[in-house]
C-alpha cells in the first residue's frame, strides 16, 4: 500500500515502525510475535484506531474476544494459533499491546508480575517494540525521535498534557502540517477543538461512536455547524446525504475532500458511502467515485487477460497502451487505501514491455556483456518488479502470465544471441574468465546468487547510505554452478585446477589433489593469509596484506526451493547483504568487495523443456550437463572451465533439461553469466556521538558519550531544536572530556522534576545527538 508522503499520519508512522521491528537478520528465525510494553498506558486511546488499520492488534485486560483483549495466557492462545477463531491470517504476526507493563517486567523473570508472567518466553521467541536505548516508547519520544516521527515539540509540562489530550485527533492528522516549527500545548490544543472538517469526516465515517461521544450541547453544536456551513442537518438528513454532498463537491464541501483525500484510512467508513452517493452529473470527478476505479480494475484484468494470445510485439504495445489509460488512478485516493492494485503492477509490467521489445546482441561476447551490465539488466529487474506487485492469488497468476508473455520471448532472443558468440569464440570466453583477487584492507563479502539486477538494488541501498559505490562487471565459468564457479569468485582460485571428468563440475586443490568444497575453499584463503570472517563477525584484520573473506546470502538456496516466490524474499536478503557491507566498513575496513558466483533465470510458469537423452550424459542438471565420453549431443555444448577436453552440454536459449523448472542457473545465458561486482567504500568520514547513559545525583547530571572525535560539547536545554538555543539553556556548557563524559549542574530548583534534552554539540555548534531526561530523575 503506498501512502503519499505528504499524507502520512501517526498511524502510518506506527504501522512501518512495527514493521520495522519485525524484521529479522538473515539466519534468525521470524518473531511469532511483537510485544509492545506501555507502562503508563499512554498509548491506549490509539488502539481502537490502530485496529482499524492493523486488525491482529491484542490487548492485555480483562476477556473481551469480540475486541481482541485478554488476559496474558489468552495472549500466549493466540501466538500459538490455538484459537482459530480469533487468531490472525498465516504469515501474519500478532501484535501484543500489553498497557501498565514495561520491558523491565518482562526482562524481571521471576519478580515479573503474576499475571503476566506467561509472557515472560515471549521476549525471546518475539520481537519487542522500543527505542535505541532500549527503553519502551512513550508518546512524547516516539512524536519527537527522529526514529518515530520527527516533530519538534516543546518540553513544558503543558505542553505534553496537550499532547497527550490530542492523540486521539493526532493519530489521523496529516503529519506533513505540523512540521517545520516547535509544537506547544496551544498547537495541540487547536488540534482537539474547533475542526468542523475532522469532525464531520469523523462522523461520516462512523456515525453511531461518534454520536456515541458527544454529550448533547456538542451534539448540538456539530448538528449547527453542518447545517450552516455544509447545508446539511445530520439528524435528519444521515450520513447519505453528506456521502451526496461530498462526492459532487461545492464551496466548503472542497475543504472536506482534500482533508479526506491526505488521510483516508484515518476514515474507513467514508469509501462505502461515496460508493453509494449520487453523481448531480456525467461531469461530476471519476477520482471520487470508488465503484469507477473498481470497473476499470476489472476492465484491467479483463484486458491483460486478453493481451495474453497476443504476439510478443503486440501486447508489448497493448502493455503500454493500458499503462497510458490507467496511469492516473495511481494517484486517486483508492490507490492509498489498496483498491488499485492491477494500475500500481502496470507501472512496472509497462517498463518491462518497453524494454523487452528489443533483444540483446553485440559484435562480440565484450559487448554483448557490457551492454547487459550497463542497462540490459534493467529488463530483469522490472520483471521482477512486476512479480512482487501481486496482492492476492489471482493477481499473481495473472501478472506471472503477463510478464511470462513479455519477458521470456526477449530472454530466449537474448540468451541465443550470447550462446551463438560464447560457441564461436570459445577461447575469447576463456580469456573473459577472470579470478577475484585478496587486496589489502579489502574484505571480500561472497554474496552466494546475486543477479545483475539485483545487484542493482544493492547498489542503490548501499549509495543511500552514504557508501561511495562502484559497479563492475566479469564473466563466470562454464558451467554456472557453485561448483565451478565458487572458486573462481575466491582468492584462492589460482590452488585450484581440472580433473580429467567434469562429471561433478568440481574442480580440485592442486596440492592435496581433494575436490574443492567451502570448506577446503576457506582453509586454503586461510593459508595464504586471508582473515576469514564468520558470518556475524566483523572484526577488522590485523593489517594483513591479504585483506578478509566472509560470505552471506541465500537467494541462490531459496530460488531453488521457491521457484517465482523468490521474488518476495529479495528485498529481505538485499537489505541484509546492505547492513552486513555498512558493518564491516563501520568497523575499520577500507573497502569492501561483494562478490558472486554466479546468475540464474527466474521464468514463471518455467522453462521450456529441451529432451536430452540420459546415455549421452555422465551428470544431467536442468541447465548444464557433463557430456559422456566422445558423445554428441543434440544441443549446443561448451568446454569446462577447469578442463577444456571436458564438454558440458547447455539447453539452447532458456530451455531445461528439467521439467516444470521456473528457477535454475548453469547454463549460459547473460543473467547467468555476467557477474556483478561491487566495490564500496565509505563516503566522507562523520562524526560519531552517541549518548549512551544520563543519570542524576541530586541536580548535577552526568552524560557518557561514545564518539570518535574530540572538542565535542555537552548541554542541557528546554528544546534542542529552539532556534535561540541560549534562550533554552538551562545548565553551562561543559566540554566532554577524553573519557567520554561531562557533568552539568542545574542551579535553579524549580527546573528539579521537568523535561529537559542533553544535546551533543560538535565544534561549530551542530547537533550530532540528543537524549530527553527528567532533572533530578531519581535512579
Amino acid at each position: 500500500m503506498t501512502t503519499h508522503v505528504g499524507s502520512q499520519t501517526l498511524l502510518d508512522t506506527l504501522q512501518l515502525s512495527f514493521s520495522n521491528a519485525l524484521r529479522s537478520p538473515e539466519g534468525v528465525a521470524e518473531p511469532v510475535a511483537l510485544l509492545w510494553t506501555d507502562t503508563d498506558g499512554q498509548w491506549r486511546p490509539l488502539v481502537p484506531a490502530l485496529r482499524n488499520l492493523l486488525p491482529h492488534i491484542y490487548v492485555l485486560g480483562n476477556y473481551d474476544a469480540a475486541n481482541h483483549i485478554g488476559p496474558a495466557i489468552w495472549l500466549k492462545c493466540i501466538v500459538d494459533r490455538t484459537l482459530p477463531e480469533v487468531v490472525p491470517p498465516a504469515g501474519t504476526v500478532p501484535i501484543l499491546y500489553l498497557p501498565g507493563v514495561s520491558r523491565q517486567d518482562l526482562r524481571a523473570g521471576g519478580d515479573c508480575p503474576v499475571p503476566v508472567q506467561p509472557l515472560i518466553e515471549l521476549q525471546y521467541r518475539g520481537a519487542l517494540w522500543h527505542q535505541r536505548n532500549g527503553r519502551d516508547w512513550t508518546v512524547e519520544a516516539f512524536l519527537s525521535s527522529e526514529d518515530g516521527v520527527g516533530l519538534d515539540i516543546a518540553l513544558d509540562n503543558r505542553t505534553a498534557e496537550a499532547m497527550m489530550r490530542a492523540l486521539p485527533v493526532l493519530a489521523t492528522e496529516p503529519l506533513a502540517p505540523l512540521r517545520g516549527h516547535r509544537l506547544d500545548a496551544d498547537d495541540f490544543d487547536r488540534l482537539s477543538v474547533g475542526d468542523p472538517v475532522r469532525d464531520l469526516l469523523g462522523w461520516m465515517s462512523e456515525p453511531e461512536p461518534f454520536q456515541g461521544r458527544c454529550d448533547p450541547a456538542r451534539w448540538e453544536t456539530f448538528r449547527n455547524i453542518c447545517v450552516r456551513d455544509f447545508g446539511f442537518d445530520p439528524d435528519k438528513d444521515g450520513p447519505a446525504r453528506a456521502g451526496d454532498l461530498m462526492l459532487n463537491g461545492n464551496g466548503k464541501w472542497e475543504d472536506v475532500w482534500r482533508r479526506y483525500r491526505d488521510a483516508p484510512r484515518g476514515y474507513p467508513g467514508i469509501a462505502e458511502l461515496l460508493r453509494n452517493a449520487k453523481p448531480r452529473d456525467l461531469l461530476v470527478d471519476q477520482a471520487r467515485q470508488p465503484q469507477v476505479n473498481e470497473e476499470q480494475e476489472a476492465h484491467l484484468r479483463y484486458a491483460l487477460e486478453a493481451a495474453l494470445v497476443l504476439p510478443h510485439e503486440e501486447i508489448c504495445d497493448r502493455i503500454l497502451k493500458l499503462e497510458a489509460e490507467n496511469r492516473d488512478r495511481r494517484s486517486w485516493v483508492w490507490a492509498d487505501l489498496g483498491y488499485s492494485t492491477m494500475a500500481h503492477a502496470l507501472e512496472p509490467l509497462s517498463r518491462l514491455a518497453a524494454l523487452a521489445r528489443s533483444p540483446l546482441g553485440g559484435v562480440s561476447l565484450m559487448a554483448m556483456a557490457a551492454d547487459y551490465a550497463t542497462d540490459g539488466w534493467r529488463c530483469d529487474r522490472a520483471a521482477l518488479d512486476s512479480m512482487n506487485h501481486a496482492k492476492s492469488p489471482s493477481d499473481n497468476a495473472l501478472i506471472a502470465k503477463v510478464v511470462r508473455a513479455l519477458y521470456a520471448p526477449w530472454l530466449d532472443k537474448s540468451a541465443r544471441k550470447f550462446q551463438e558468440l560464447a560457441s564461436q569464440n570459445e577461447a575469447e570466453y576463456r580469456r573473459l574468465v577472470s579470478g577475484v583477487n585478496a587486496e589489502p584492507e579489502t574484505c571480500v563479502v561472497f554474496a552466494d546468487g546475486l543477479r545483475f539486477d539485483v545487484a542493482g538494488m544493492l547498489h542503490e541501498r548501499l549509495e543511500q547510505r552514504g557508501l561511495r559505490v562502484k559497479l563492475d562487471h566479469r564473466i563466470a565459468p562454464v558451467p554456472t554452478v557453485t561448483a565451478t564457479a565458487k572458486p573462481i569468485a575466491s582468492p584462492a582460485h589460482s590452488a585450484c585446477e581440472g580433473r580429467a571428468s567434469s562429471e561433478d563440475f568440481n574442480p580440485v586443490l592442486s596440492i592435496s589433489r581433494q575436490s574443492v568444497n567451502a570448506s577446503r575453499l576457506r582453509d586454503e584463503m586461510a593459508r595464504q593469509g586471508v582473515e576469514i570472517l564468520e558470518p556475524d563477525e566483523t572484526t577488522l584484520a590485523a593489517k594483513t596484506d591479504k585483506g578478509g573473506w566472509t560470505e552471506i546470502g541465500r537467494l541462490d538456496e531459496m530460488g531453488h526451493s521457491l521457484g517465482a516466490s523468490l521474488v518476495r524474499h529479495i528485498d529481505v536478503e538485499v537489505e541484509a547483504i546492505a547492513d552486513r557491507v555498512s558493518a564491516l566498513l563501520g568497523t575499520g575496513w577500507a573497502r569492501v568487495r561483494v562478490v558472486t558466483d554466479h546468475g540464474w533465470l527466474l521464468v514463471p510458469g518455467g522453462m521450456p523443456k529441451v529432451e536430452l537423452p540420459a546415455y549421452l550424459v555422465a551428470t544431467k542438471w536442468a541447465r548444464c550437463a557433463s557430456v559422456r565420453g566422445e558423445s554428441s549431443p543434440a544441443v549446443p555444448t561448451f568446454p569446462w572451465h577447469w578442463n577444456p577436453q571436458a564438454r558440458i552440454a547447455s539447453p539452447p536459449g532458456i530451455g531445461s533439461f528439467m521439467t516444470n523448472t521456473e528457477y535454475a542457473h548453469g547454463g549460459v545465458s547473460l543473467q547467468e553469466c555476467v557477474l556483478p561486482e561491487l566495490l564500496i567504500e565509505r563516503g566522507e568520514v562523520s562524526l560519531k556521538a552517541q549518548i549512551t547513559e544520563i543519570s542524576w545525583r541530586g541536580m548535577r547530571c552526568r552524560v557518557v558519550v561514545d564518539t570518535n572525535a574530540p572538542g565535542l560539547r555537552v548541554e542541557l536545554r528546554r528544546n534542542w531544536k529552539q532556534a535561540d538555543p541560549a534562550a533554552q539553556r538551562i545548565a553551562a556548557v561543559k566540554d566532554l572530556g577524553s573519557n567520554g563524559q561531562a557533568s552539568l549542574a542545574v542551579e535553579r530548583d524549580e527546573y528539579e522534576g521537568t523535561a529537559a534534552m542533553a544535546v551533543i554539540l560538535d565544534v561549530t555548534g551542530r547537533v550530532l545527538d540528543y537524549r530527553a531526561t527528567t532533572i533530578g530523575e531519581k535512579q
